[in-house]
């Protein structure tokens, strides 16, 4: 029966896609391109000379079952509805890593769910345990741009977390499945004969684990591109596929049954790795590839890639506008696209081995193809991406054969430890060029993320350039890639004379951006967390860089004005620092009350080693931008309150922003005696918009405070459930009882306040 031609297979797929995409779609810009998408495919659909009828039928038939599925897995999502703390019977399925805050673990409750908890105790893979906590669901996007938390972990098949999680009783190990005993056999196999970081790479090689790997080396794989490594994907399946075609070639099997059980092995590593959507698309494009070869036809085809989109559709349809989904096929897109037309330019150019040209070929291909996405999802774009993956990617697989052999030989030690020793030192080449690389000037370049137009421009630019090369029209292709990379290089923002102070959700912290009309950016404090003892600089500082950092990125925020510290606590001073080594800032407003925290002195430490100016402003000062906003700064005053409840909250910088006639006060954690002398020196403080006070805590935001500020809006940053009880009921009646429209980040996510100077309004997240 002859195989059907690659266009009906490829336009069914896209249909497919674009009809769940279509569905599912949550940003304005995802809506836009999708429509876009479509009516290209409807424009291409009727232009079809080959069998168009059964490519019409074909695609309209997809376009309807790809959105029916989407609808029936969205409307079967769990709805997680706990609110109260409770107990819950579990399987500790993995140990995902350990930090400051403890150690996560992934769970199988016996409800059925799949969840996450940080807890203080690390149980072993296969345990069950009795876990205390909160039942709560993964969260939607909590400040403006952030990608959706509850997709990224339904990708990973991951249902709900436990919050406050606490593991109140180990229970007899039950009896593990084959599968969890593979594993735990294989881990302690590897680590036995193997030492640290090296063991952990190749755990990330053969089943994605990497909860022991050091965050210096994690970020140096993420700085040179080569963070794919440790995921399953194509390239570890191909090697598998390779490892197992090779075998077979040498018994006594027929092709089709050599190919059948050459898939069977492929499958049976995916479900070991974790059932990744990486590896499951891999798996199917290798399943069809095998089934291509059984009967003589071309492996690696458009139509292995189709086949696996449809796939993926009918299996996870809520996961195809997600990030994983557009890298894994974009990747294998881009080497079916420019594989082709680089091979034969390199090899007219330069002579060179040919595995070693089809290890450049396929290296520089897919950094061609995914850099706009790389870019956009990371944050960052890594030049040298193309130099780390020459370096590493060839030997991934001699380690992961070497592992393979390690683990099926233990039970030989000698022969097994041979073979640790030989991939102790490939591994050690991984580690030690990756970290080299990382440690270039310029390894790894913040990046704004551009539009998903942008890119889809840019993907439809690199196949019109080939077509133009193949022409040797190579003027106006230079010219085209030039234009739309510089859509991705400086995406479009959108514009407007006003200004906008966004509250970030950061929990029980403080971060506030303000964005005057001609572009200026102030931060005002940079979240982070109480700090317990000496060493609580990394836990306070995480919340910089996985909330402040990213958002000041996805606004287009490369340089900062100034930072304001109202306070050095940790839960105020956490994100500075790492926000200073991100980005270049002009300006470092500090209260120089004297602190020991380690958040704090390391924001002082990176102000002083990046000859940052660093200003201690007092009452009376004020700070001015060209574009009419002023800071008019009114506390602390000198000399500085001592002997109160908490003297670094009560001397905390304490401002009110004016912009024409727009005025927002904001105090720090300042309270009742801060208030209480502000008030005794008859400052001038009405405002709009009010920063509540130390988080809406009961030791600020007196009456007599409120009723001088009169605000009509009131903005509280707090953490949920936090163990303070903040905000407390009395201020919260205060704010009530003076007519001030009450929003807080831990029920409205972030914050933003957008003003023309007379009249202001305010947008929140849910």
């Amino acid at each position: 029966m002859p195989m059907v031609t690659a266009r009906p297979i490829v336009a069914t797929a896209g249909a497919a896609v674009l009809g769940a995409a279509a569905v599912i779609a949550r940003s304005p810009d995802q809506r836009a391109t999708i429509a876009l998408a479509l009516i290209t495919l409807v424009v291409c659909t009727l232009r079809a000379r080959t069998r168009p009828h059964l490519i019409r039928v074909a695609v309209a038939l997809a376009l309807v079952c790809g959105a029916l599925l989407a609808w029936t897995a969205n409307a079967r999502e769990v709805t997680i509805a706990q609110t109260r703390m409770a107990r819950f019977s579990a399987t500790v399925l993995d140990v995902e890593r350990d930090d400051a805050a403890g150690t996560t673990v992934e769970l199988s409750l016996d409800s059925g769910l799949r969840v996450l908890a940080t807890t203080r105790i690390r149980p072993l893979p296969g345990e069950r345990v009795i876990v205390r906590g909160k039942l709560e669901p993964f969260d939607d996007p909590r400040n403006p741009g952030e990608p959706s938390e509850r997709d990224l972990m339904r990708e990973r098949g991951l249902d709900a977390r436990i919050a406050h999680a606490q593991i109140v009783a180990l229970v007899a190990r039950a009896t593990p499945s084959t599968l969890e005993r593979l594993r735990i056999f294989a881990h302690d196999a590897i680590v036995a004969r193997l030492p640290q970081p090296d063991a952990s790479v190749l755990m990330g090689e053969l089943w994605g684990e990497r909860a022991d790997l050091p965050p210096n080396l994690h970020a140096a794989f993420m700085r040179t591109g080569t963070i794919h490594i440790l995921v399953t994907a194509g390239l570890h399946v191909g090697v598998i596929a390779w490892l197992a075609t090779v075998l077979f070639r040498r018994l006594p099997l027929p092709r089709a049954s050599a190919c059948a059980v050459t898939a069977l092995l492929v499958w049976a590593f995916v479900c070991v790795s974790g059932l990744h959507l990486p590896s499951v698309r891999a798996a199917t494009m290798a399943t069809y590839a095998l089934t291509a070869r059984a009967f003589g036809r071309t492996a690696l085809s458009w139509n292995a890639l189709a086949f696996a989109a449809i796939v993926v559709v009918c299996v996870r349809p809520l996961d195809v506008t997600g990030a994983s989904f557009a890298l894994s096929f974009s990747c294998v897109g881009a080497i079916l696209i420019c594989a082709k037309p680089l091979e034969r330019g390199i090899r007219e150019r330069f002579s060179m081995p040919d595995r070693v040209r089809e290890a450049v070929v396929l290296t520089v291909a897919t950094q061609v193809g995914t850099w706009p996405l790389t870019a956009a999802i990371f944050l960052q774009w890594t030049p040298y991406a193309v130099i780390g993956n020459l370096c590493v990617v060839p030997v991934v697989g001699a380690t992961m054969l070497l592992g393979i052999g390690q683990i099926a030989l233990n039970a030989l030690p000698f022969v097994a430890q041979a073979l640790a020793n030989v991939n102790d030192w490939l591994l050690t080449w991984i580690t030690s060029s990756v970290t080299f690389i990382a440690a270039l000037p310029g390894a790894s370049i913040p990046m704004t993320p551009a539009p998903s137009w942008c890119i889809a421009a840019y993907d439809a630019s690199l196949v019109a350039a080939l077509a133009l090369g193949r022409r040797a029209a190579y003027t106006p292709m230079l010219a085209l890639l030039i234009v739309c990379a510089s859509l991705i290089v400086a995406p479009p923002r959108g514009g407007g004379a006003a200004l906008r102070i966004t509250a970030l959700d950061v929990g029980q912290a403080d971060a506030i951006v303000v964005r005057t009309p001609l572009g200026h950016t102030l931060l005002i404090d940079a979240g982070g967390r109480l700090e317990r003892g000496a060493d609580g600089g990394s836990s306070a500082e995480a919340i910089g860089e996985r909330i402040v950092v990213p958002f000041l990125l996805r606004q287009g925020i490369h340089r900062l004005d100034a930072i304001v510290l109202s306070h050095p606590h940790g839960d105020h001073a956490g994100g500075v620092a790492p926000v200073m080594r991100a980005m270049p800032v002009a300006l470092f407003d500090d209260g120089g009350q004297r602190y020991s925290g380690a958040a704090y002195r390391d924001a002082l430490a990176t102000a002083n080693g990046d000859s940052i100016r660093i200003e201690h402003p007092r009452g009376g000062d004020v700070l001015h931008t060209d574009d009419g906003v002023t800071l008019k700064f009114i506390g602390p005053q000198d000399p500085l309150l001592t002997n109160t409840r908490n003297d670094i909250n009560e001397n905390s910088i304490a401002f009110l922003l004016v912009y024409r006639h727009f005025r927002m006060l904001f105090t720090g954690d300042a309270g009742a005696a801060a208030e209480q002398r502000f008030l005794a020196l008859h400052l001038d403080l009405h405002a709009d918009v009010l920063k509540v006070g130390h988080h809406g805590s009961s030791y600020s935001s007196t009456p007599a405070f409120i009723a001088a500020v009169h605000p009509a809006d009131a903005i509280i940053s707090v953490g949920r459930d936090n163990m303070f009880g903040h905000p407390a009921p009395s201020t919260l009646e205060t704010l009530e009882r003076f007519g001030a429209r009450v929003y807080r980040t831990d029920k409205n996510g972030a914050v933003t306040i957008t003003t023309d100077g007379t009249t202001h309004q305010i947008q929140t997240m849910f």
